[in-house]
């Protein structure tokens, strides 16, 4: 059994950690702009793209990734993988809904690669590839984001994961299709625009 003490203080930090937005950061300190008020009105990876460039989106993709791992390597620090399995959650959650933000972040792809890396490696590195891949082939970045990790809990499963990893995974999977539901809806009529076009 674990601490309540340690769950508690595991999801508060992963939230928290989930909060820095590497993106709203950029935008301010280089570009002198609030990201959020710009083309998507997302604080992430692919508005940086199209608002910022090649170079921040990178910087941005990279530093949310890296703190979807940290997110779950607290959860390992202080309970092991029961814990980590919640905090990727929490990680997460905090990037989507960041309290410091006004609950406005971004939509959590990059932060869930690096969550999930933590618990199930192999898989969401075999998931991301296939998200990299529908990417370069069809250039829409959400297609490749959704496809992505919808496809991890299948991986997890049918390589007899641990069921609290599916679940997680299932559960970020629900989150991250959620928070692309604008952009289901744009694929589905035909509106979504592919990377290169200016927002």
């Amino acid at each position: 059994m674990m601490d309540m003490t340690f769950i508690v203080l595991g999801i508060l930090i992963a939230y928290l950690i989930g909060n820095i937005s590497p993106s709203y950061i950029i935008g301010k300190k280089y570009g002198k702009i609030d990201i959020r008020e710009h083309g998507s009105g997302n604080a992430g990876a692919t508005n940086a793209l199209r608002i910022l460039g090649k170079k921040f989106a990178l910087i941005v993709f990279l530093a949310d990734m890296g703190k979807g791992i940290l997110g779950g390597l607290v959860g390992y620090y202080l309970g092991g993988q029961d814990l980590a399995s919640i905090t990727v959650i929490a990680v997460v959650f905090g990037h989507v809904f960041p309290v410091f933000l006004g609950f406005k972040g971004g939509k959590g792809v990059a932060t869930s690669i690096g969550a999930m890396i933590v618990i199930a490696p192999i898989f969401t590195i075999i998931a991301t590839l296939l998200g990299v891949a529908l990417i370069f082939k069809f250039r829409y970045v959400s297609l490749g984001s959704i496809t992505g990790i919808a496809i991890l809990p299948l991986l997890i499963y049918s390589g007899r994961g641990e069921l609290r990893v599916i679940i997680t995974a299932l559960i970020l999977t629900c989150f991250v299709i959620y928070t692309h539901r604008e952009n289901i809806s744009r694929l589905l009529k035909g509106k979504e625009r592919k990377i290169g076009e200016k927002a």
